[in-house]
């Protein structure tokens, strides 16, 4: 199994600062950190966001969660450990350590990026985050690690789907407030409807208003009132259209 050898400085050094250590080490050995349930359903709620990040930037980047509950076997979620050979279990580095250390000291959560490599030469970008609970206690970290021994032309694949794969196409729209969301939703929701030939504007109005619902478009505050405005009728009868969608099978 191959850990990190560090040949610079934690980050935190870089900019010349000044540290104090926050009486983590006792006699020499680490504390524990006691985490309670609620620290550890918030670690749990990162995992999708581990496997998120790795999914994003491909095989040659590595994503782990750590939990400070024991910092021997603190790697509670890990995607693509091949990059450090580590798998769940694995404990605390070095560098992780000493961020721990300092953690009540920092002005920042962010640590990083920085550049470290692994016993086998294979050299690394990394950034570490610090997660804390709702009272500001440090209780994990993520970090991410790439792989920059990998050819560009290997760290670029990952970035397309391999031939033959059947990737969907993913309509998505990046709009800049909500009236420009629900301007694009109606949008298309009119252009579908309006192909629909011998149904009066009621009709269509109301399978506009059905197509936004299903959509899940008026969980949002505020979507009634400026659908009722585009459509140019009542805010009575988004509802009455809204009620009526509600009751329609599978819902």
């Amino acid at each position: 199994m191959h850990y990190f050898n560090i040949y610079a400085k934690l980050y935190l050094t870089l900019k010349g600062r000044d540290v104090k250590k926050t009486g983590r080490e006792i006699n020499g050995e680490i504390e524990k950190t006691e985490l309670d349930e609620n620290d550890r359903a918030i670690l749990r709620s990162l995992e999708p966001v581990a496997e998120g990040i790795a999914a994003a930037f491909g095989s040659n980047c590595e994503v782990v969660i750590h939990s400070l509950e024991d910092v021997s076997h603190s790697v509670v979620k890990i995607v693509n450990g091949h990059i450090t050979g580590r798998q769940t279990g694995a404990p605390l580095t070095d560098l992780a350590i000493d961020v721990w250390k300092k953690a009540d000291s920092l002005d920042t959560n962010v640590i990083g990026c920085y550049y470290s490599k692994l016993d086998n030469g294979t050299p690394l970008k990394s950034v570490t985050m610090i997660i804390r609970n709702r009272r500001g206690k440090i209780i994990g970290m993520m970090c991410i690690n790439m792989d920059l021994s990998v050819s560009l032309v290997s760290f670029l694949k990952g970035f397309f789907p391999d031939d033959g794969d059947s990737v969907p196409d993913a309509s998505e729209h990046f709009p800049s407030n909500l009236d420009e969301l629900v301007a694009k939703s109606l949008d298309v929701a009119m252009v579908r409807q309006g192909n629909l030939k011998n149904i009066s504007a009621s009709k269509k109005n109301k399978l506009v208003v059905t197509e936004l619902y299903n959509k899940g478009l008026f969980k949002i505050t505020g979507v009634v009132d400026i659908v009722a405005k585009n459509l140019g009728i009542s805010r009575y009868t988004v509802y009455n259209y809204i009620r009526e969608a509600k009751m329609e099978p599978g819902e």
